[in-house]
């Protein structure tokens, strides 16, 4: 085929794209409470889907709201549907921002905004890649359905219910992670370490409070405490932080005064993805190693020693006795994402990528064997299983060859600790839209796509639909 006129057409498209992203980011669609039988996400996560739906519409696909857990964009028909599954819920905006997290600006060709390449930017570039190849009339041999779920970033029950109502597309592709091909996502356990500490009593430096983090996916960047400053001055609290900042490297912690012999630790980090904690700065464990050295907490003392000592600011479980690699899918990740002490219960949320040699029941039993000793205990909050789609799996080996044929570059799969909806259906894996040695920017302070980048992804992504579901005249 020549694909001449399907990428005249994609480019024709750029300005108007670029300005559909804007809106779209311009919408905070994270999780909230639900807010009536058709937003089980919150009214802005609905507002969103409302948003993409209308979009998908006016170009005159067949659009349906999936009881508000999710939407789908159709066209065409045959005896098997190929799909696309992306997501249009996003993280917390977070700290640490130089660009507005909802404004979709552009500054040498980067578009900076919450959901532009995690993962409104490249739903969008699936939605005109869909475009594309319907005004182009390329012939058909299988429908296509782009679905956009809305509960990515906190469990993925958007994907089962909509699972228990449709039958899910036979094939296909997620656009939500990197190129060329993603074959292997590892599994994924969150664990809860929690302890009832029974209070601050007679504490020379009582913790009173912890607070970090919003979602266990992601690296926090700030983590506060309220302490008691037990006869110390705010300047001498200061020294002592100082002096814990001289001894690590990367470390920033100040105190503030609170009145009543109280002051507020706080650590402040980098923003990182879960499957990639080493490109952030962990503000949590930052903050318990500080407390450590302090000798802080009362009944909280020995629970913050041991979070200190068996996660702190590692991000591969080493001290928690669990880390693990294997050549195919690389190692294990831990990311301490969550911490949280009222004064009674201190609790941390571990979100814990591993490798297709790992074993989830020996990783729960040597974590809790690790932290029993402080009197910890372990909970299993959730987990799922590996997925592998060999590399010699024709959908795998189609996609490599339109990303090679339309970039030139060398094609070959990946494996990443990201889970993404790939898990969600058959013969499907995890395909751009960030390019190799691209910055990993999801869930970061001013995270962006590049346009240049996003505009050759529109390109693959239609190539892909034409090489997976076209007629073979079509490929002629």
């Amino acid at each position: 085929m020549n694909y001449e006129k399907l990428d005249r057409l994609v480019e024709s498209y750029r300005e108007e794209l670029i300005e559909n992203i804007r809106r779209w980011v311009s919408v905070p669609s994270v999780q909230g409470e639900p807010a009536g039988a058709n937003a089980p996400f919150g009214a802005e996560v609905q507002r969103m889907l409302d948003m993409a739906l209308a979009d998908a519409a006016a170009f005159g696909f067949e659009v349906r709201d999936v009881d508000g857990y999710a939407g789908d964009v159709s066209f065409g028909s045959g005896p098997e549907t190929m799909g696309m599954l992306a997501h249009l819920d996003v993280v917390p905006l977070g700290d640490g921002w130089h660009h507005d997290p909802l404004g979709g600006e552009i500054v040498d060709g980067k578009m900076y905004g919450r959901g532009t390449t995690d993962d409104k930017g490249p739903a969008l570039c699936a939605l005109y890649a869909m475009r594309a190849v319907k005004e182009a009339g390329i012939p058909m041999k299988d429908g296509v359905r782009l679905i956009l779920g809305c509960d990515e970033e906190t469990g993925m029950s958007d994907m089962r219910y909509y699972a228990s109502k449709y039958k899910m597309p036979d094939y296909g592709f997620s656009p939500d992670a990197e190129f060329p091909v993603i074959n292997i996502e590892k599994g994924g356990v969150n664990l809860l370490l929690s302890k009832v500490t029974g209070g601050e009593a007679n504490a020379a430096m009582p913790v009173y409070s912890l607070y970090a983090g919003e979602r266990p996916n992601v690296v926090p960047a700030v983590a506060k405490a309220e302490v008691g400053l037990g006869g110390l001055s705010i300047e001498a609290l200061n020294a002592k932080l100082d002096a814990v900042c001289a001894a690590h490297e990367r470390f920033r912690l100040e105190a503030f005064p609170r009145g009543d012999g109280r002051a507020e630790i706080v650590a402040t980090g980098v923003n990182a993805h879960a499957s990639t904690p080493h490109l952030g700065v962990n503000a949590a464990g930052m903050l318990l190693i500080a407390l450590k050295e302090l000798g802080a907490g009362g009944g909280s003392r020995g629970a913050i020693a041991c979070l200190a000592d068996t996660v702190g600011m590692e991000g591969d479980g080493r001290s928690l006795g669990i880390a693990t690699a294997d050549e195919l899918s690389g190692p294990l990740t831990c990311n301490l994402g969550i911490l949280r002490y009222d004064g009674n219960e201190l609790s941390a949320h571990l979100d814990i990528r591993y490798p297709l040699c790992a074993s989830e029941e020996l990783m729960l039993g040597q974590a809790a064997k690790t932290v029993s000793p402080a009197g910890m205990a372990v909970t299993l909050l959730g987990s799922h299983t590996p997925l592998h789609v060999p590399a010699e799996h024709k959908i795998v080996k189609g996609l490599l060859k339109v990303y090679h044929e339309v970039t030139g570059l060398p094609a070959y799969t990946i494996a990443i600790g990201g889970g993404t909806y790939s898990r969600m259906m058959p013969n499907t894996v995890a395909f751009g839209v960030c390019f190799p040695g691209d910055m990993d920017v999801c869930h970061i302070a001013d995270e962006y796509i590049d346009v240049e980048k996003m505009m050759t992804g529109v390109k693959i992504f239609a190539h892909a639909i034409v090489e997976l579901a076209g007629a073979e005249e079509a490929k002629a």
